[in-house]
């Protein structure tokens, strides 16, 4: 019969938590940082002056033009 000692269990057992967390914590990072990458475009998009789309004449020329008979 084969007995393990009180140290070689607290040992697996401290490894096995050490894994546990680890692998929570790399499901969990994340997800922390999206949220604060979302709410840094939220607030930049808010604070952004809005810009009237308009399109210059040289930025248009180069484009071809289909007429439809």
């Amino acid at each position: 019969m084969i007995t393990l000692s009180k140290r070689f269990v607290q040992s697996t057992s401290a490894t096995i938590l050490f894994v546990t967390v680890f692998v929570l914590l790399s499901l969990i990072w994340p997800i922390i940082i999206t949220l604060f990458l979302g709410v840094f475009l939220l607030l930049r998009a808010c604070s952004a002056e809005q810009q009237p789309a308009a399109l210059w004449l040289p930025e248009v020329c180069h484009v071809p033009i289909a007429v439809a008979l």
